[in-house]
């Protein structure tokens, strides 16, 4: 059998594998839940990545031997220097010939093919990543605490906080409060605090942005204007 390659684009809110044969036909796709390991711990990432290979390789008939290489695009890889050695390490011992890197890499990759370029993604968080004449680089992707402008989470984060001042009078009231109200089911707007504030996932904040296109397709200027700044 000749080589076989596997795919892994994981990402705040969801986790892709495919593996091809070397003439780019597809043998096995799997898709699991979000790879952000600040969220889910870096066992269950790893836990995570060992079940989709070996997903992959059976819906495929196939051996982790058959597989020439492996790379596996992470969401916040880079991001701290001390654990690179860990990253790296994530598929030895089930894919030997692997490679681990950031998940904008896998953007790049996918939408450009591998041509020099820029590709710029706003999905639960938001990085630019481009290479040119082999050389790479990359801007933003500073996380939600305080960048990923422009993202899911971002916007969601700015909903909410458009909505705390809509219910303090601190803002003119549009479409935007009713909607959140009904989205959390407040009996009481401060409600909100519990349900943020608590267990608020970062990949389930970010599906709250939804409420920004809600509120301005029923007329909500504000509501249009995250957007636009988004």
């Amino acid at each position: 059998m000749s080589s076989l390659f596997l795919g892994i684009d994981g990402g705040g809110t969801k986790t892709a594998f495919v593996l091809v044969d070397g003439d780019g036909r597809l043998l096995a796709r799997h898709e699991a839940t979000t790879s952000y390991y600040l969220q889910i711990g870096f066992d269950a990432l790893r836990a995570l990545l060992h079940d989709g290979v070996q997903l992959a390789l059976r819906q495929a008939g196939v051996r982790a031997s058959d597989v020439g290489h492996a790379f596996a695009g992470l969401p916040a890889h880079g991001e701290d220097s001390a654990l690179l050695t860990a990253f790296d390490s994530l598929l030895q011992d089930v894919v030997p010939r692997s490679t681990v890197g950031n998940d904008m890499v896998c953007s790049w990759a996918g939408s450009l093919a591998g041509a020099d370029g820029i590709s710029l993604v706003a999905g639960t968080g938001s990085i630019a990543y481009g290479e040119w004449m082999g050389r790479g680089a990359r801007c933003g992707g500073w996380g939600e605490v305080f960048g990923d402008e422009g993202s899911a989470h971002w916007l969601a984060r700015e909903v909410l906080a458009l909505f705390s001042r809509m219910a303090d009078c601190r803002a003119e009231p549009g479409p935007l409060l009713g909607l959140v109200r009904e989205h959390f089911e407040l009996k009481h707007d401060l409600d909100l605090c519990a349900e943020i504030n608590g267990s608020a996932a970062r990949s389930e904040l970010a599906q709250v942005a939804r409420l920004a296109t809600a509120a301005a397709h029923a007329g909500d200027v504000q509501a249009r204007q995250l957007l636009v700044r988004a």
